[in-house]
């Protein structure tokens, strides 16, 4: 694991005090743009909409990406996760408390790792009734981003919306 999380992240392993940290840091970064600006994107009735009857709703893939940076930041820095964060049940005050929440979760993941280093990325941190690396739980929050990310983008082409990630690179080509 710790192999392919170095050969994902070469280019700011050769360029960083901190390269692991930085190269995660700068992909949480990336993400906390793809699903702030998802969350912009999407009108207020696009929030219910489900790709199918079985899905989630793009709301609901939001609250759910929430709630993990929570639990899975507060794991990186070995801490419990904060009891009472607003994400539960948030699709149903509107589409302003799902971009606040989804907001205020990256924010946390921020805050708590402020500071962190690649030291601190070897140690072992308890993950339930185990202890793994907290390189390894960057990792999962990384990957699990990526995943959700992808599952929002169909919904958005469905709705005609052009998704944050590719407007970025469009405008950057330009």
């Amino acid at each position: 694991m710790r192999l392919l999380l170095c050969t994902l992240f070469l280019p700011a392993l050769l360029s960083a005090a901190d390269p692991i940290t930085a190269a995660f840091k700068a992909r949480l970064h990336t993400q906390k743009l793809n699903f702030t600006e998802s969350a912009v994107a999407m009108p207020e009735d696009g929030m219910a909409f489900r790709l199918t009857p079985d899905q989630r709703s793009f709301g609901d893939w939001l609250e759910h990406t929430a709630d993990m940076n929570y639990r899975m930041c507060s794991q990186i820095v070995g801490q419990p996760a904060p009891k009472d964060t607003g994400v539960n049940g948030v699709q149903r005050r509107g589409k302003k408390a799902i971009e606040e929440a989804i907001s205020g979760s990256f924010a946390y993941c921020d805050k708590v790792l402020d500071g962190f280093t690649d030291g601190k990325a070897m140690e072992e941190v308890p993950v339930g009734n185990r202890k793994v690396a907290a390189v390894d739980v960057m990792f999962g929050l990384v990957t699990n981003l990526n995943a959700h990310y992808g599952n929002m983008v169909g919904y958005m082409r469905v709705k005609g919306i052009v998704p944050p990630s590719t407007a970025r690179t469009s405008k950057a080509k330009k």
